[in-house]
């Protein structure tokens, strides 16, 4: 998939960047100097470093991107998923409570969040948590973490 619109960003750009993502992360993130923007269709925006999508805006969201996490470029808390989910959640489904089987104890209602398979606790998913750590864990049903961003799908493809 091509981008449109595709250039190096000025260095005060990456400040503001740098400035929104401490915003929503914290400081559990790496800021490298060089960072590209570009344009996928559905106005997607994507921030590439060295040609890997690190960080995208869907809307008015900004996340890091599975690929920004693996490299350690961006940390978010944990929520964990059964190896029955994994299909699930990798085909873009919203993780469901009793697919969960563990979730870090500083997960807010509304915060970003990465899920990951119980076996090998690989990133599989980026989400928005639609419950807090201890609604999650008192509840028996019902959707956890809305799916933004997964392995498989076109972030992830990108090239």
């Amino acid at each position: 998939m091509k981008l449109k619109h595709r250039h190096y960003l000025r260095d005060k750009d990456i400040k503001k960047l740098e400035e929104e993502l401490r915003n929503i992360l914290g400081k559990k993130f790496y800021m490298p100097s060089k960072i590209e923007f570009g344009i996928m269709k559905d106005d997607v925006h994507l921030y590439l470093v060295n040609g890997v999508p690190f960080f995208v805006r869907m809307v008015d969201l900004l996340i890091p991107t599975i690929k920004a996490i693996m490299n350690k470029a961006a940390q978010l808390p944990k929520v964990t998923v059964d190896m029955g989910a994994v299909g699930f959640v990798t085909n873009g489904a919203d993780i469901m409570v009793p697919g969960i089987v563990s979730v870090d104890d500083n997960v807010d209602k509304f915060a970003l969040v990465m899920v990951t398979d119980e076996k090998h606790d690989k990133p599989l998913a980026v989400g928005l948590a639609l419950m807090d750590t201890k609604t999650i864990k008192n509840s028996k049903k019902g959707p956890a973490i809305k799916n933004l961003h997964y392995v498989g799908d076109a972030i992830w493809n990108f090239e």
